[in-house]
């Protein structure tokens, strides 16, 4: 019976498939989602595919059209079996026959391999086909036509100079999944894909011109086959790239036994259970976990100290990069990460501000996938412990022991038989770096492994001196697969020991137009989650002051961050600042200009008492040893906490507060370069400006006067003096308040400056009194005793004081 007439409807990407398939005289393809199922070595697991319905019409691959998506039961998949040696039995790829360009769907189902010299294959001939129907039809998004038309390009390219078949494969596997994902894009897709396209597409543009300005494609074979050695290299190490940066973009890989899956990411979610590469990891990653809790639990391990949050996946600390950016930067870094043959150090710098630690983040986290990540530190000024030099290197190796079990037991071996040992955190970087790192892992790593440390934000930590010695030590190239993943702000001493060692790469250094891109889609996505934002604008999304933002900001993602937050905060009304947020500055000198408004406004109409609090409590966050909660606040400053909240409530943009009610949450920075606005760059006239060395007296002294009114013979809670602090019956503890002032007034007061005389007094009177016994019992309690050892001998270093036992 013939469909009643009605309005006509717009034909959908899937439809347009379907017609034009016909036009060339091949057959629709099948309705299934293709199950791409490879490996590398040569032996791919079947794959079993559902066969419609004998008699069922023949449907196309879903496109953009109007009516709903198709529901397609997962196919399933048997992969190899897969053992510390290998697949169980290998089989060898099935040639491609007769295969028409038309039917490279059909071959696609089917799981066929792709031959090694698959660059004149059918296969080949057929992915082109694909891309160039998605390239040429009206009504698919822009990013995703700009990505097909951009591998369109690369790809002939590619084949007219390259003699580099095995990379070339690897990214024909990579490019025939993701046009299957182009054709069979449903109409609605997810913005997040969207992002990922957008940023995949950019970055395709910035490798075509790339290409362009490298070779010319309208030079005769006999002029290709010429082709200098350098340049060839160049032509493999950018299709390497482009591989990359598909698998970052668009799929998410797990690496266990040895092997890798790469599939879909989430998002893709038509065709995340249909799309499957199996191959070899690049690192000897074996499977050990039943050795791991041993290690964890080792006393031998605890030596290397108790450091909490140092590794990239600490939520704490922020996420990583939005998807879509800074894919090709972290090409380059994968890259450099995979090949055997490149320098073991790399460096990357970048003033405040620039993405450092967020592109760390990202970097670890696609490490980890392809089971090459071997441990990281996130150093900061917000936590103590993440800014001394010498916890880096027994963290890092306590984290690689539980990474890799069999470094752990051989690292056991070394602290249990070497006297230089015994107090890990206190030898010197480079014993540090040859009894902790290099020694074990030339026991058992071998020639297969290949593992990367990263240490980011190195400027971030206390001791200068240090950072620069620990540069020249990890200079020292290991004997085995190991390399180092170095961020910082370019600092001379870094860049001087560097120099002749490492890779470096400078994030200012990249062309502006490519940072600026990676920024327009970070605020795109920021504030399409923004109702009173995006509602009014959602017709024509981005709107233009999204760009005016995207210049203001330049190449610091930190600007981009605070204008967002600053635009967004509680205590303004949103649409109004969106559409006023126009100014010229660019660079440092915009988070000066930014940071000088959003304080400006914060004490705006303020009272002077309440000017006084604001600057307290910025006086408190800036000098405070680690991150203090509201209630900390309220006793450190002695003011109710419901002011603590009122003077933080102007500074959301630049300062995390924890929401209403949850008290014990920490009061933290966004980012380091609030710290040093205020600090140093902020004129001293301003109400704002602080002073380091005022600022820790203020919370030095606080320190001394919660200790006294709070400190007292049994403060920790042992009910009997026979049993340990471990066997008390009931676990010991201190108020938060007075355990930072325990652990923290020394270090305030060395900081102050000890030559004050009215600060050496009122040390003098806390050290000869009766308190000092009851701080050495509350840092007893709480295994802070170290503590207490090492701030005395930093007093009496200065000469200043006695000990009160020597008075």
């Amino acid at each position: 019976m013939a469909d009643a007439p009605g309005p006509k409807k717009r034909r959908g990407m899937g439809s347009r498939l379907k017609e034009l398939f016909k036009r060339r005289g091949s057959k629709t393809p099948r309705s299934e989602s293709p199950s791409l199922v490879r490996n590398v070595e040569g032996s791919g697991g079947p794959s079993a595919r559902n066969q419609p319905e004998q008699g069922a019409e023949s449907s196309s691959l879903r496109g953009r059209s109007t009516q709903d998506p198709l529901e397609v039961a997962p196919t399933s998949v048997s992969p190899p079996q897969l053992t510390s040696d290998g697949p169980k039995e290998e089989t060898e790829p099935q040639p491609i026959e007769d295969l028409r360009d038309d039917n490279v769907r059909d071959a696609v189902e089917a799981g066929v391999s792709v031959p090694s010299e698959g660059i004149g294959s059918k296969i080949y001939g057929g992915v082109r086909a694909a891309l160039r129907l998605v390239a040429d039809l009206g009504d698919v998004f822009p990013p995703v036509k700009s990505t097909a038309a951009g591998l369109l390009f690369i790809f002939d390219v590619i084949d007219a100079y390259g003699e580099n078949h095995e990379e070339f494969r690897k990214l024909l596997e990579r490019v025939n999944m993701l046009s299957a994902i182009m054709e069979s894009c449903p109409k609605d897709v997810p913005q997040e894909v969207l992002d990922r396209f957008s940023g995949l597409s950019l970055t395709l543009l910035e490798k075509t011109e790339l290409l362009q300005r490298k070779l010319d494609p309208t030079r005769s074979k006999v002029e290709r086959a010429i082709l200098s050695t350098e340049d060839k290299d160049e032509i493999i190490k950018i299709t390497q790239e482009i591989t990359m940066v598909i698998e970052i973009a668009m799929f998410k890989s797990v690496t266990q036994n040895e092997f890798r899956t790469i599939q879909a990411v989430s998002e893709i979610k038509w065709l995340r259970e249909h799309v499957t590469i199996i191959e070899q990891a690049s690192g000897g990653l074996r499977s050990m976990e039943k050795d791991i809790e041993f290690l964890r639990k080792s006393e031998l391990l605890r030596k290397l100290g108790e450091v909490e949050g140092a590794e990239y996946d600490n939520q704490k600390r922020g996420g990583g990069c939005s998807p879509g950016t800074r894919i090709s930067l972290l090409a380059t870094l994968l890259i450099w990460a995979m090949d055997r043959d490149s320098p073991h150090l790399f460096w990357l710098s970048g003033p405040a501000g620039t993405g450092k630690t967020a592109l760390s983040k990202t970097f670890c986290a696609q490490l980890a996938q392809r089971g090459t990540y071997g441990a990281s530190f996130m150093c900061t000024l917000q936590e103590k412990d993440l800014q001394d030099i010498y916890l880096i290197i027994p963290t890092v190796a306590k984290i690689l022991a539980e990474e890799r079990p069999d470094f752990g037991k051989a690292l056991e071996q070394v602290l249990l038989s070497d006297r230089s040992c015994r107090s890990p955190k206190t030898m010197s970087l480079n014993d540090q770096y040859s009894k902790l790192i290099l020694e074990p892992a030339a026991k058992v790593f071998t020639p297969d492994d290949l593992l990367v440390i990263c240490i980011d934000a190195l400027d971030e930590c206390k001791d200068k001196d240090a950072i620069a010695q620990l540069v020249t030590t990890l200079s020292r190239k290991p004997t085995v697969p190991l390399k180092f993943f170095l961020t910082s702000r370019p600092e001379i001493s870094l860049r001087t020991s560097l120099q002749s060692s490492g890779k470096q790469l400078r994030l200012y250094d990249i062309e502006e137009h490519v940072v600026k891109a990676d920024v327009m889609l970070f605020l795109t996505e920021q504030f399409r989650a923004v109702p009173a934002i995006y509602e009014p604008h959602k017709g024509t999304w981005p709107p233009p002051e999204i760009e005016q933002i995207a210049e203001f900001s330049g190449k610091l993602f930190i600007v981009a961050f605070t204008a967002f937050k600053y635009i967004t905060a509680p205590n303004g009304v949103s649409i109004e600042r969106f559409k006023e947020f126009n100014r010229q500055s660019d660079g440092i000198e915009a988070i000066d200009s930014l940071y000088s408004d959003i304080m400006e406004e914060a004490f705006k109409g303020l009272k002077p008492r309440e000017q006084e609090l604001v600057h307290s409590c910025l006086s408190l966050l800036v000098s405070a040893q680690r991150p203090l909660s509201p209630h900390d606040y309220s006793r450190l400053l002695d003011k109710d906490i419901h002011l603590i909240r009122e003077a933080f409530k102007a500074l959301h943009s630049v300062v995390q507060v924890p929401e209403e009610g949850v008290n014990d949450g920490s009061i933290s920075i966004y980012h380091a370069s609030f710290v040093d606005y205020v600090t140093s760059h902020t004129p001293r006239e301003q109400k704002w400006a602080v002073e380091k060395a005022v600022a820790h007296a203020a919370t030095g002294d606080a320190c001394l006067r919660i200790m006294g009114s709070m400190l007292c013979f049994g403060i920790s809670g042992a009910q009997t003096s026979y049993l340990s602090n471990d066997d008390q019956p009931t676990p010991l503890k201190l108020f938060s308040e007075l355990l930072y002032a325990c652990t923290a007034w020394g270090d305030h007061a060395v900081y102050a400056g000890l030559e004050s005389e009215t600060r050496q007094r009122k040390l003098e009177a806390f050290l000869k009194g009766e308190t000092v016994w009851y701080w050495l019992e509350a840092l007893s309690a709480v295994k802070a005793v170290e503590y207490g050892y090492t701030i005395l001998w930093k007093i009496s270093k200065a000469g200043l004081l006695t000990y009160p036992w020597q008075g």
